[in-house]
């Protein structure tokens, strides 16, 4: 095969050449800094350089010389083709300043392209989308067929971290400390009283053949976990296991399958180093809860993360949504779970290369949060979802499976059945002993698939009968005090001035920067007394950046926020028959009269099937008639229980469906309502404009007399710029499900007229219409002003994946189903069949 080097930088893959320099002896330090970065690896000195650049008198401490901790055994390797586009413009920033920092002296950058060799279908299939993305971004790739030749802040208010401490005695008073230590990180971090989930386990490479072409691109093979790289004029070859011969065996073999001369070939030397890992094989970035001030953060993202984490430092946010990388990512429970942190990570650590298909779940870390409803759900056949350290419901396969359908302890996936691995691993041998049969994996191995998978969810109940969701992962969060009325103007987007007790107020909670950090359900209980309910994925960052938030509003302990998640379990009833279903069991005939329980608002203590101090809140998140049952965990079974007697006396009665759903129905329902996910198609760099929920902040920016609240400068100024970006809804022509057009699964091209817009951020199949809903956002091309509802009317859309003719796609300025909004208010007069709806 012959090569032709200028043309290979078209696969995005790049080599960076760090070189090892000494800090030299110790220094007399400075008594105060603004910033502290400990660790001088190539992320704690991307932050020093990113915070220096920002005008921050930063200081970097290092133990012992420049790259010495696990920066000094990096492969080195940097690529874009990423399959999330925050991903690509980290790695992009990487490849920007490492290009820059080649003009200084000593500084090398090799650019030599790279190479992904697909094995089977699915891993061609998501090559092909990281290709299709990465034309988005400027990154040129081309699939090639083997005859072909390759050429060329904060846990608690007012805590925080004020100073560093070293070993020479002296104490360096600061507002900011990044821990940059990698596999040393955990250690830091305790000294804050700040838990990491993230263990050090070795990495591994030797170099063989002398006499390798320098310009020979890095190769990668996902499926047998091994990658080449030129180094020099040698080649490294590195897995993902120890570098005990037993086990880097399987390397070699995947080593000498793909560069067969390395079988003849001696070793010139080996090298195994610690490498970092953490529970989702994703990095720690971002405000450490537990420890104000303090932030905990490979080579690829180095760049990238230490912009991001200057402008976090700088104005409270990053440009990006980091939220993937944030700690708070992870419960604190978890994180104070040793051997969950252990399995999590050892799972997360064997799955590096395995292809990333959308409903994967792990198997390792399970049950760590339950819901009250949990054995009831189990019963049923729910095949649960781990969300936040929570087991919340996916779908269900039947009460014929029962509780057969749970997951089973954390096995290793078989490797360590035997009493010599066992003991190697920490753990006893009937700890680690392979299940014989594993059910619940059965189940979501069944949905690892870019097809359409089998499980679609109970849409149907919802829109003709009624729905049960258990969705009690929510966090939940009373706020209070004195000037706890004050604290929720400042911290969300609506206007809560003039609430009457029982409002209910969905509203974006924004940063400084004008980008929503949550979207919330606020419900006002009394004077400065508010509950509010968040997103149960995002609950401790929520969590976090409210108190956060406070703190830099001033509110110190004016206002209290209590975290009340775990004492109430919140069941969503919704669909036409909801009010029918729910009335007769709600004591005293309180709700008899819909009509007397307007849409978003709440009634207090009420009793339901028994159950005392139930709060009730008519509102819905799959635009159907509906109501939330936010009661004591304690009596959520009973509740349950009477709920589903009801519901088969119900579905004799009307013949309609009354069934329990999980998320994999939500997501369909949700998507065709237009209802925003944060972190999917929401985040903290996209405004409420930008993401068309201005409604909920446009009437307080026109106010003259409001008060000031957080992001209202920046949001002011997007709305009399005009939107620049802005989200869109389509739906793709083609109709979907099995048998249609293949689903989209993120990251598409979105076309206007055939030019390129945007890329899609989330999507979704949508029973109820029979097609597929995608969103994301688009950028006003070249020469437009501004965009505007005209604009976005007189286009025509497309969706491109793969590398495919275009998708032709329809535009909705209003939710593609029920866009009028008559079935939340209980109007279902132009309804169809209920009992034919989303068949």
């Amino acid at each position: 095969m012959r090569l032709r080097p200028p043309q290979l930088g078209r696969l995005g893959q790049r080599t960076l050449s760090p070189r090892r320099l000494s800090s030299g002896p110790a220094a007399a330090l400075p008594a105060s800094v603004d910033a502290v970065v400990i660790g001088g690896g190539c992320v704690g000195a991307s932050a020093c350089y990113h915070l220096q650049e920002q005008g921050l008198s930063t200081l970097l401490l290092e133990a012992h010389s420049l790259t010495a901790g696990t920066t000094w055994h990096t492969a080195g390797m940097l690529w874009r083709l990423r399959p999330s586009y925050v991903d690509i413009e980290l790695h992009t920033h990487t490849r920007e300043l490492a290009m820059r920092l080649e003009e200084a002296p000593g500084a090398a950058w090799t650019q030599n392209g790279g190479l992904f060799i697909a094995g089977n279908k699915e891993r061609l299939a998501e090559y092909e989308r990281l290709g299709q993305t990465g034309e988005y971004y400027g990154i040129a790739s081309e699939v090639l067929s083997p005859s072909e030749e390759y050429a060329s802040p904060t846990g608690t208010v007012g805590r925080r971290v004020v100073g560093v401490h070293t070993s020479c005695g002296q104490t360096i008073r600061t507002g900011h400390v990044v821990n940059a230590c990698g596999a040393w990180a955990g250690a830091v971090s305790e000294m804050a009283g700040a838990p990491l989930p993230l263990l050090a386990m070795k990495h591994a490479y030797v170099e063989p053949l002398e006499g390798m072409h320098g310009g020979l691109p890095n190769v990668r093979d996902h499926d047998l976990s091994v990658y080449l790289k030129a180094q020099g004029s040698a080649m490294a070859i590195g897995g993902l296991f120890d570098l005990d011969w037993d086990t880097f065996l399987q390397n070699m073999t995947g080593h000498v399958q793909r560069c067969p001369a390395v079988e003849h070939t001696g070793i010139a030397s080996t090298v195994c180093g610690p490498e970092s890992f953490t529970p989702d094989h994703k990095p720690l970035v971002g405000p450490q809860p537990g420890g104000g001030g303090f932030n905990s953060m490979g080579m690829m993202l180095s760049g990238g993360i230490g912009r991001e984490l200057a402008a976090w430092v700088l104005h409270g946010a990053p440009t990006l949504d980091l939220f993937g990388f944030d700690p708070a990512r992870f419960h604190a429970s978890t994180v104070a779970d040793a051997r969950w942190v252990q399995d999590r990570t050892h799972e997360s650590y064997a799955k590096t290369y395995a292809i990333v298909f959308p409903s994967d779940e792990p198997l390792a870390g399970r049950g760590a949060r339950r819901s009250a409803l949990h054995d009831c759900l189990a019963a049923a056949g729910c095949v649960f979802q781990a969300r936040h350290g929570f087991e919340r419901p996916g779908w269900f396969v039947g009460p014929d499976v029962g509780a057969g359908a749970l997951p089973r302890s954390y096995d290793y996936y078989g490797a360590y059945a035997d009493e010599e691995s066992g003991w190697r691993l920490g753990a006893g041998r009937a700890d680690v002993a392979a299940h014989e049969s594993h059910p619940y994996l059965d189940f979501v191995e069944g949905e690892l698939t870019f097809g359409w998978p089998a499980s679609f969810g109970r849409v149907r109940a919802a829109r003709s009968g009624v729905a049960l969701f258990d969705q009690s992962y929510f966090g939940k969060l009373l706020i209070s005090g004195p000037r706890a009325d004050a604290a929720m103007q400042w911290v969300c987007g609506n206007d809560m001035e003039g609430r009457a007790p029982g409002a209910v107020v969905y509203t974006p909670l924004c940063n400084a920067r004008g980008g929503v950090e949550a979207d919330v359900t606020v419900t006002r209980l009394a004077d400065n007394r508010w509950y509010m309910c968040t997103g149960g994925a995002t609950a401790s960052h929520d969590l976090r950046w409210i108190e956060s938030a406070l703190d830099e509003g001033g509110f110190g302990g004016g206002v209290s926020v209590a975290d009340i998640s775990d004492e109430l379990t919140l069941l969503s009833v919704q669909g036409p028959l909801s009010h029918q279903l729910l009335a007769p069991l709600v004591g005293g005939g309180a709700i008899d009269d819909l009509s007397a329980f307007p849409f978003s608002t709440a009634r207090e203590g009420l009793t339901v099937a028994g159950v005392p101090d139930v709060r009730l809140l008519r509102l819905t998140f799959v635009g159907e008639l509906g109501f939330e049952l936010h009661m004591p965990a304690g009596g959520a079974p009973q509740v349950y229980a009477a709920l589903r007697e009801a519901g088969a006396a119900l579905e004799r009665r009307s013949g309609a469906p009354v069934r329990d759903a999980g998320y994999f129905a939500i997501d369909s329902l949700s998507a065709e309502k237009s209802y925003r996910h944060w972190h999917a198609d929401l985040a903290c760099g996209d405004s409420p404009q930008e993401a068309a929920i201005g409604f909920t902040v446009l009437p307080k920016l026109r106010r003259e007399d409001a008060p000031g609240f957080l992001g209202r400068d920046a949001l002011l100024a997007k709305m009399q710029s005009g939107l620049q970006r802005r989200i869109v809804t389509l739906t793709l022509d083609a109709d979907g499900g099995p048998g249609g057009a293949p689903p989209l699964h993120g990251a598409e091209l979105i076309e206007r007229d055939g030019e390129p817009l945007g890329i899609v951020r989330s999507t979704a199949y949508g029973h109820s219409i029979g097609k597929q809903v995608v969103t994301g956002y688009v950028r006003c091309p070249d020469g437009l002003e501004k965009i505007t509802p005209k604009w976005l009317r007189e286009g025509s859309w497309a969706v491109r994946s793969k590398r495919r003719a275009p998708l032709p796609a329809t535009l909705h300025l209003k939710a593609p189903f029920d866009p009028e909004g008559k079935r939340i208010a209980g109007d279902y007069s132009e309804a169809e069949d209920l009992l034919e709806v989303a068949q």
